[in-house]
């Protein structure tokens, strides 16, 4: 940009950092606590490596995240927020807010991406409630094409679960079967599984312990509690 376009007023300035595609998307992925790039791109996938590389440094430039190196043993360098990438997590819940509370999501649900999907919900798990130390979950969307419509969760411990579309070949102590649309009004706070399994849309088998404290250790979206308003057609 020529000296003389540049500009002075504060928000001009942040939305010269921050409107270039895919940017806060990459900044809210580091804000919920992805630290690789590859975990970072399952939150992007649509993004090329390439472009994600490419807005990383960006990034680092202006002083929004640092590069740092892995502890020894690991081959991954690791993207940390700055103090000035922390600010931003308001921003970030502020856009999403608004978000729920204005945007027609409808149309959404008939679209949403069930690999998204899965992968928020895996970063969400409130691990503190889950009641067994090893588990697997799987969750099986009906709608999905056949390559994706199965994923699996393997816990162990109080980390947070792998997750993957691969059958890994163990036993399932946990088993929802449901249609992407009603797994995503159940994250996003729009219904409820008890209401959705009432509707024959959200059904659950297994242990009985994981049934029981589902709805603690499950959770929800962050911005599930966001009342919707009415939007005038």
């Amino acid at each position: 940009m020529r000296s003389h376009d540049r500009q002075f007023s504060p928000v001009a300035m942040a939305a010269e950092v921050l409107e270039s595609r895919w940017t806060l998307l990459i900044v809210r992925e580091l804000c919920l606590g992805s630290k690789h790039f590859n975990d970072i791109r399952k939150g992007v996938p649509k993004m090329s490596p390439t472009l994600l590389s490419k807005r990383l440094k960006e990034l680092e430039w202006h002083g929004i995240l640092k590069r740092v190196e892995s502890p020894k043993g690991s081959r991954k360098s690791m993207y940390v927020l700055t103090q000035a990438g922390n600010e931003l997590f308001d921003v970030i819940n502020a856009i999403g807010s608004w978000g729920k509370r204005w945007i027609d999501m409808r149309h959404n649900l008939d679209s949403a991406k069930e690999n998204l999907l899965i992968w928020d919900i895996r970063r969400n798990l409130s691990m503190e409630y889950f009641p067994i130390n090893k588990a697997v979950l799987q969750i099986n969307i009906t709608d999905a094409p056949k390559k994706t419509c199965n994923w699996w969760f393997i816990f162990d411990g109080k980390e947070r679960p792998d997750v993957g579309y691969l059958d890994p070949s163990l036993d399932v102590d946990l088993y929802i079967e449901t249609s992407l649309s009603s797994l995503t009004k159940i994250w996003l706070g729009e219904s409820t599984h008890s209401t959705e399994n009432k509707a024959g849309t959200f059904q659950i088998e297994g242990s009985q312990k994981m049934i029981d404290t589902f709805e603690s250790w499950f959770g929800s979206s962050n911005f599930a509690s966001i009342p919707k308003f009415a939007i005038a057609s």
